[in-house]
C-alpha cells in the first residue's frame, strides 16, 4: 500500500481542475505517465478509484466525488501553512525586541547594536527593561528575542553569547581606601551590603564567594539601586561590589582573585527555535560576528 504524498495529492487535484491526466501533466510540467502513476499510487492508499477512465472524458467516480474535496481541503491547509510560515519569516512589520537587565543598560547595548540597526533601517529595535526572574518566561513566551544579563539560565534549545566581561569594583564602608587592590577575603572581613537580586548583582556576588568558599556577611536590608549602595558603602553600612562603569564617585578598589581581576560575564541569550524571522536571523548572525569585534575594539571596562 502506498503512502499519501503532497505531489500525489497536487496531481489529482490538477487532473480534477483540467479533465485529463496529459492536461494537467502539462499544467505540472510533469509527462503524463507521472501523473497517471501518482494517481494510481493515491488510489491504491485510499483503497478507492477516484476517476473513470473509460469514457472520452475523464469522470469522476462516487468515491471521487466524495473524497477529492478533501484532497483539495488539505491542498489548501498546506497553503495556508505555508503562507503563515512566509509571513513569519518576512512579516509586515520587523520588530526585535531586546529584554535587558539593569546591570547592563540601554546606552552599553545601544553601542553596541547601533551598527546592526543603521545597517537594518527597517527593523526596530525595541529595548524591554527586565527583571532577572522575568528573562526566561519572556523568551519561552516571545514577548523578547533576545534577552541581554548575567546570571541568565540555561535550557533547552538556548543560543548564547558572551557580548562582554566586566571588572568589578569594591566600595569599602565609609570610603577607607588602604590600597588600589583588594581580595576577595579582604572584601569578606566587612559586612556586605547587596541589590534585590532582580538585576542579577546579587545572586553573581553570592555566587562569587561561593565558588571561593568563603563565608560573607550579608546585610539585612536590600538596596534597590546601584547609588543607593554607594550611599550605604559611604555611611557605613557596609560595603559593596559593582562593576566598574557603574560606580559613579564613591571610593573604590580593584577586586582580584589569585592576582586576576574578578570579572563579571554579560550574555546574550535567545530561542533558537524561535528565532524564525529573516532580520531575527541576522541579528543572531551579528551577534555572532560583529559583536564579538566590537568589544575586542573596546575600552579595557568592556574588554
Amino acid at each position: 500500500m502506498k503512502d499519501l504524498t503532497l505531489p500525489t495529492l497536487r496531481y489529482a487535484a490538477a487532473v480534477t481542475r483540467h479533465g485529463s491526466f496529459s492536461a494537467a501533466a502539462r499544467a505540472c510540467g510533469v509527462s503524463q505517465p507521472t501523473v497517471s502513476s501518482a494517481i494510481a499510487d493515491l488510489e491504491d492508499a485510499l483503497g478507492a478509484r477516484l476517476f473513470e477512465r473509460s469514457t472520452r472524458r475523464l469522470a469522476t467516480t462516487p468515491a471521487g466525488q466524495a473524497l477529492l474535496p478533501a484532497v483539495h481541503a488539505v491542498l489548501e491547509a498546506v497553503a495556508e501553512l505555508e503562507r503563515g510560515a512566509a509571513a513569519l519569516k518576512a512579516p509586515a512589520r520587523k520588530l526585535l525586541r531586546v529584554g535587558f537587565s539593569s546591570l547592563v543598560g540601554a546606552q552599553r547595548l545601544g553601542l553596541l547594536f547601533e551598527p546592526f540597526a543603521r545597517e537594518h533601517p527597517d527593523v526596530e529595535l525595541i529595548y524591554k527593561e527586565c527583571a532577572l526572574g522575568d528573562m526566561d518566561a519572556r523568551l519561552d513566551a516571545s514577548t523578547i528575542d533576545v534577552a541581554c544579563g548575567t546570571g541568565l539560565p540555561r535550557g533547552r534549545h538556548r543560543g548564547r553569547l558572551v557580548l562582554y566581561r566586566e571588572p568589578l569594583r569594591w566600595l569599602p564602608p565609609h570610603g577607607a581606601i588602604a590600597r588600589d587592590r583588594v581580595t576577595l577575603h579582604d572584601v569578606a572581613r566587612s559586612r556586605l551590603v547587596l541589590t534585590d537580586g532582580s538585576c542579577g548583582l546579587a545572586p553573581a556576588t553570592r555566587e562569587l564567594f561561593s565558588r571561593a568558599r568563603i563565608a560573607i556577611d550579608e546585610y539585612a536590608g536590600q538596596a534597590l539601586s546601584y547609588a543607593a549602595l554607594e550611599e550605604w558603602a559611604e555611611l557605613g553600612i557596609g560595603g559593596a561590589i559593582l562593576p566598574a562603569s557603574l560606580v559613579r564617585r564613591a571610593p573604590s578598589a580593584a577586586l582580584e582573585r589569585d592576582h586576576q581581576p574578578v570579572v563579571l560575564t554579560f550574555e546574550a541569550v535567545w530561542r533558537r527555535d524561535l528565532i524564525v524571522a529573516r532580520h531575527a536571523e541576522d541579528f543572531v548572525r551579528y551577534l555572532r560576528t560583529v559583536v564579538p569585534r566590537l568589544v575586542k575594539g573596546s575600552t579595557p571596562a568592556g574588554a
